[in-house]
């Protein structure tokens, strides 16, 4: 990469330094000024210090060349900000609050606004609470501020300027301030963070500097600054959209023999394939993981500058990795793209939700396009052509390609089964062109390395660290994995064993069954396009927001999923950007449910809701028909309507709400609290009970006379006749309501499952 990119990168992504350096103190100087002369120690380059300097117009130095790439920075940073700077000095008639919290993004989603607070600080992975917003405002202090610029400063020392040192940047820019507020302008709304304001004003620059090098213009000044107004109508920019199709298919559809073994590690790997994608045309189009701005689950949006070369380069990589792809599993895995052109307007303050909403819509059409024709004339002939293969099939994924005659294992799953071990252990990838690891594009090849070995500098390729943010030398990206597992290895059926429930030398309590949960968010991708449209006449409506929402969303299911589950017997088999898979003990796994819906309903702040489908089976279940059923369950409840959960069965659909607080968390709790006290009431008595409510029939009320009759015969041994009484009216009260009593005959299901035994 030429070296005036990297200097425009590190200028624009350090831009707005000094805002946090300034509110250390509360320093009444400049922070352009604050921020130029804190990163001089580190970063003496003079066309990086000048962005700082110079990217606001009251500071402007009419002895600046007319390509300095501040001006760059400079409409960047307005762009970015989504409104336009006033052309006079930017404190006129401002007020300043310099303690304001960041808000959270959701307080301008949906129909009625909301006032919440995340808490000032750094980024954490072992403290949830500390991170979901609240309605209590603590202040940002200067000490606050100067624990983040600290651990800054101490990062940045280990940086240097150059394109090895880009993505290490980032990380500690995500590590430090995103729970610092952007703006502290009283009369705007701070829910934009300032690492979120700093990358995409990195990324808007990077565009900018590509569609200007088409153009050929070099004259900054001219086009950027005293001829703002027409740029911002310009279509200076390009959204690339990806969707990978065909990786859920391959995580899950294997058989029985080894699956468990190597579940996980596909997972992994799948997930791989996208990141590998990404990175790579980045590198095609040097640009950087800031123009990212969103990508899990296998699909992304990726800020791009209009030229024809990018388009070109769009095009070839994505026919190259498709060739990858179907050289490696045919037709089962395919990546398609779409593109839309934008002007600044469309994306800034003031712009309408038709013109934001068409830039989405243009892309997700054309990818719609493409999934219809996957494949072209020759790789329909060339698929056609591998005919009907004979002879052994691997044990695990039924292929017939290279097949090691001693395990009846495809390579490809061996390498899946070893590397499996490595999810967990591990915390260091690396990708390369040494042909013993996973294949994950042309001539790229995934392994497992370590810290020592990257410290000295013996690693080749690029490099990638799981669930940390590490900065360092060739530090490429980093992967936020929701590998949360209760075992140690991957031997799930241990969950069915329920060691964990004996006491004494006794037998384990409750049903020997597994279960498997997936969770997907509801209407995401209208949220997406229309969430801030609500409110303040669509004025809300920002790429800012759009990036600050989507980076929200996708770190509750792949940053702190992993604390959400701790201490369930559970294993996160996958988690993408707004749904996940898991497996474990039945009744741990709608503990976790309830867990997830109130860590949801507040991260959101109960704007977005998640459907989910569970389904109960034996350990001895091949793991493809689990996650079929399970994946049956979460589209019956979706059809059925939005926020609702399939629990083991089609015909057992709840709101999810109802289920976890009428049936979880209350008839379930009253069915226990009352057997308890009830010792010698025994399980013949409760499959009893069931029964009658099963026969219950609205037509015939013989059968609300049988449950009279059968509760009050038993009324008078009761051990406890108060309880016994206030059981029973409580019974025949639900009775009359058929919604009622289906909850109840769930709860009552439930509480037979936890002391039945095998």
């Amino acid at each position: 990469m030429e070296k005036r990119k990297v200097d425009l990168y590190y200028g624009s992504l350090f831009h707005d330094i000094g805002k946090a350096v300034q509110r250390t103190t509360g320093l009444k100087k400049k922070h352009q000024l604050v921020g130029a002369e804190f990163l001089k120690p580190y970063m003496n380059e003079k066309p990086i210090l000048n962005c700082l300097k110079y990217h606001h117009v009251n500071l402007r130095n009419d002895n600046l060349a007319d390509d300095d790439l501040s001006y760059i920075t400079y409409i960047a940073d307005n762009i970015a900000s989504g409104t336009d700077r006033r052309p006079n000095d930017e404190d006129v008639n401002y007020k300043w609050d310099a303690k304001t919290p960041l808000q959270d993004v959701f307080n301008r989603f949906g129909k009625h606004a909301g006032k919440r607070y995340l808490k000032p600080g750094e980024l954490r992975l072992d403290d949830v609470h500390s991170i979901i917003p609240t309605d209590e405002r603590h202040d940002y202090t200067h000490a606050d501020y100067s624990r983040g610029v600290e651990r800054f400063r101490e990062g940045l020392m280990a940086i240097k300027p150059t394109e090895d040192y880009m993505q290490s940047a980032l990380n500690l820019m995500e590590a430090t301030m995103s729970f610092m507020p952007s703006s502290t302008n009283m009369e705007e709304v701070a829910d934009i963070s300032l690492y979120d304001h700093m990358k995409l004003t990195a990324a808007f620059a990077m565009a900018i500097q590509q569609y200007l090098d088409f153009v050929d213009e070099h004259n900054y000044k001219r086009r950027l600054y005293t001829g703002a107004q027409k740029f911002y109508k310009e279509m200076a920019f390009l959204m690339m959209g990806f969707k990978f199709t065909g990786l859920e298919k391959f995580i899950y559809t294997i058989v029985s023999q080894g699956a468990h073994k190597q579940l996980r590690s596909r997972a992994f790997y799948a997930n791989m394939l996208s990141e590998w994608f990404i990175d790579t045309l980045l590198s095609d189009t040097e640009l950087t993981r800031a123009n990212v701005l969103f990508e899990s689950a296998g699909q992304g949006y990726i800020l791009l500058g209009n030229t024809p070369k990018n388009r070109r380069l769009i095009a070839s990589h994505c026919e190259e990795f498709n060739e990858f792809l179907q050289e490696q599993f045919g037709a089962e895995i395919h990546v398609s793209v779409g593109t839309s052109q934008f002007m600044s307007l469309q994306v800034e303050k003031d712009n309408t939700f038709d013109s934001y909403s068409r830039i989405f819509k243009d892309i997700d059409r054309e990818i719609n396009r493409s999934e219809l024709r996957q494949f072209d004339a020759r790789q329909i002939m060339e698929l056609n052509q591998q005919g009907k293969h004979a002879g052994r099939e691997c044990v695990v994924c039924h292929a017939v390609a290279s097949l090691n005659p001693e395990t009846n294992k495809c390579k490809l799953c061996e390498k899946l089964e070893s590397f499996s071990k490595n999810i967990q252990q591990d915390d260091f990838f690396v990708v390369n062109a040494d042909e013993e690891g996973l294949p994950v594009g042309p001539g790229a090849f995934l392994s497992v390395t370590d810290k020592e070995t990257i410290q000295k500098g013996a690693v080749s390729g690029r490099i990638y660290s799981k669930n940390q943010l590490n900065t360092g030398f060739k530090q490429q990206t980093y992967l936020w994995v929701g590998d949360y597992s209760d075992l140690t290895n991957n031997e799930f059926s241990k969950y069915a064993d329920r060691d964990w429930t004996k006491e004494d030398n006794q037998s384990a309590v409750g049903i020997k069954r597994l279960a498997a949960l997936r969770i997907d968010v509801d209407d995401l991708y209208a949220g997406f396009l229309a969430g801030f449209a609500n409110q303040g006449d669509g004025m809300y409506t920002t790429i800012s927001r759009y990036a600050s929402l989507s980076r929200r969303l996708a770190s509750f299911f792949n940053v702190h999923l992993n604390a959400f589950a701790e201490g369930c017997h559970a294993t996160v088999i996958y988690s993408g950007g707004d749904d996940a898979f898991i497996i474990g003990a039945w009744d741990d796994i709608l503990k976790l449910l309830a867990r997830l819906r109130g860590y949801f309903a507040d991260w959101t702040d109960q704007k977005m809701t998640f459907s989910a489908g569970i389904y109960m089976y034996q350990a001895t279940m091949p793991i493809n028909i689990v996650a079929r059923r399970t994946n049956q369950l979460l589209q019956e409840a979706k059809l059925a309507e939005k926020h609702r959960v399939a629990l083991f069965d089609s015909s057992m659909i709840f709101d999810v709400d109802e289920f976890i607080n009428d049936v979880y968390y209350d008839k379930l709790v009253k069915i226990r609290q009352f057997f308890k006290k009830e010792s010698n009431r025994g399980k013949s008595f409760a499959y009893k009970l069931l029964s009658l409510l099963r026969s219950r029939n609205e037509e015939d009320r013989i059968s609300f006379a049988r449950l009279a009759y059968f509760l009050s015969r038993l009324e008078d041994d009761a051990e406890d006749t108060e309880a016994f009484q206030q059981f029973k009216e409580s019974m025949l009260g639900w009775y009359d309501n058929a919604l009622e009593i289906k909850k109840v005959e769930t709860a009552l299901s439930l509480y037979i499952y936890e002391i039945r035994e095998d």
